[in-house]
């Protein structure tokens, strides 16, 4: 592996940290700015920023063809999302000796998870990278906005009017500096393929969702150290359901090519059982407030560590 590649990474990743912060904070002040509703800036301004990463990364992968790549980002994104982000964010309140309490609002949002990861792992069962198939999950996106906003209505959080100048030129700067940084996450990952021929879902599952997750992992880092634990639950709820809906998309739609051999099943398996372990344990705690459990996170960590041996090994 040469030099140039780990210059690839380093730089992709730090332009991906730095530039998606900045993404997100803009888009909200020009969305507040111009005039959208506190909604819309929650459900898509706030989603587009948090899940640009992988979405340009999955894009930059499927124009090469790399399709499989994509799924490997998707699945190893929101693994990671789960099993490292939020197993960080417990482990920070376990030793803090911080309880753990979630609203009983967030009860919709654990469903909907659970059900845009089974639609997920069917659609990867059968013909995922078929139009039809990228069609369905954008459907399915379409009516988890919808009930966002049914449900939502009256009671969106507010956003003050930004007096900073020059938003849209802000805006547009750190989406260019997001664009070349995923452009050179996915260079280095396509340049690992070929020099150590590896698989394309491991290095999807490993360089691109671990160089794409790192910003989510620091504000899970920081939300935790502040008791912010709700808000860090609420944003990976957010970004699994539009990295798994939205993302997973843009082969079928770029029209991407593959003969499936079910490689990435194993980590779908250990995918859903995340999911209902991080869903189960938040909808216990809406009923009884309790310390965070360290155990659940060693739990997590160890599925992380478990889902890699899977992606190698198949």
């Amino acid at each position: 592996m040469t030099t140039l590649t780990f210059v690839y990474i380093f730089f992709g990743t730090a332009f991906v940290w730095k530039s998606a912060q900045k993404l997100e904070k803009y888009s909200v002040l020009s969305a507040s700015k111009y005039g959208m509703s506190p909604f819309l800036i929650g459900s898509t301004v706030i989603a587009f920023g948090t899940s640009a990463p992988e979405m340009l990364t999955s894009l930059f992968a499927a124009l090469d063809n790399k399709a499989v790549m994509v799924v490997g980002n998707v699945i190893g994104s929101n693994v990671a999302n789960i099993a490292l982000v939020f197993g960080i964010t417990l482990g920070v309140l376990f030793f803090k000796k911080e309880e753990f309490l979630a609203k009983p609002e967030i009860s919709l949002n654990l469903i909907i998870l659970i059900l845009s990861t089974l639609l997920i792992c069917i659609i990867l069962n059968f013909d995922p990278f078929n139009l039809y198939s990228s069609i369905t999950l954008l459907a399915a996106l379409f009516v988890v906005i919808v009930i966002w906003y049914k449900t939502n209505t009256g009671n969106e959080p507010q956003f003050e009017r930004s007096k900073e100048k020059y938003l849209l030129p802000k805006l547009l700067s750190s989406l260019a500096f997001l664009a070349i940084g995923a452009w050179l996450i996915t260079k280095g990952a396509l340049n690992i393929l070929d020099t150590l021929g590896l698989g394309e879902l491991f290095v999807g599952f490993t360089v691109l969702a671990i160089g794409t997750s790192l910003p989510e992992i620091v504000a899970a880092l920081a939300l935790a150290s502040k008791g912010r634990y709700e808000a860090v639950a609420g944003t990976l709820i957010g970004s699994n359901i539009f990295n798994g809906l939205f993302v997973l998309a843009i082969p079928g739609i770029i029209g991407s090519s593959y003969s499936h051999n079910y490689e990435w099943n194993p980590s779908l398996v250990l995918l859903l059982f995340v999911t209902v372990v991080f869903c189960l344990y938040i909808f216990l705690r809406t009923k009884t407030p309790k310390r965070a459990s360290l155990g659940i996170c060693i739990l997590l960590f160890i599925s992380y560590f478990l889902s890699l041996l899977l992606v190698y090994l198949y």
